[in-house]
């Protein structure tokens, strides 16, 4: 089971939901910024659930509105996400930064190219710690569970501004110390 399923069934052990709730709630909650879920999926696992007998399911009638199907986690499901916090809250802290693809790569670039590369990044980088500044003040009143995550993550950008600054300076020596050397 991979951490989607955690996210899941960590929803459902708040409440019962249908399969369209949760995707709103992993909407709500950004969590889809760190976590690729489309709806296919949250319907695909709900179904496994059921299958696995994680959850059952019952089709629900609200006065006008169409039915639809909600899942109640069972004594299994519940099992089942204890399970996975554990597992998960063991597991080596790995941060996976997409970008550290391309710095291991700028040597093989021209110098403009690399440049631009990097400019990218500081850029991105840059932009999402404003993005998430900007969210912070809007979450004050949402659980502490949620808020510090996104404090965590604009710390985490603040320190990767901090790199990337660094990062340039040792380039540019190192391209300054090439220079001098080849002459």
């Amino acid at each position: 089971m991979s951490t989607i399923d955690l996210i899941f069934l960590g929803s459902l052990c708040q409440s019962p939901k249908s399969a369209y709730e949760l995707q709103k709630q992993i909407e709500e909650r950004n969590l889809s910024r760190w976590v690729k879920i489309g709806s296919y999926t949250v319907y695909k696992k709900v179904v496994q659930y059921e299958a696995k007998g994680l959850v059952t399911s019952e089709i629900v009638k609200d006065g006008n509105m169409p039915e639809k199907t909600v899942y109640t986690l069972t004594e299994k499901g519940t099992a089942a996400f204890q399970e996975l916090m554990k597992k998960f809250s063991m597991v080596e802290t790995r941060i996976f930064l997409e970008f550290n693809a391309v710095i291991v790569n700028l040597a093989v670039l021209d110098s403009k190219s690399a440049g631009e590369c990097i400019g990218n990044i500081r850029n991105s980088i840059h932009q999402t710690k404003q993005q998430i500044s900007g969210q912070l003040p809007a979450h004050e009143n949402i659980p502490l569970f949620g808020r510090t995550i996104l404090q965590q993550q604009h710390m985490l950008l603040e320190t990767l501004e901090k790199w990337e600054e660094i990062f340039e300076q040792q380039l540019h020596q190192q391209k300054g110390e090439e220079f001098h050397g080849n002459h």
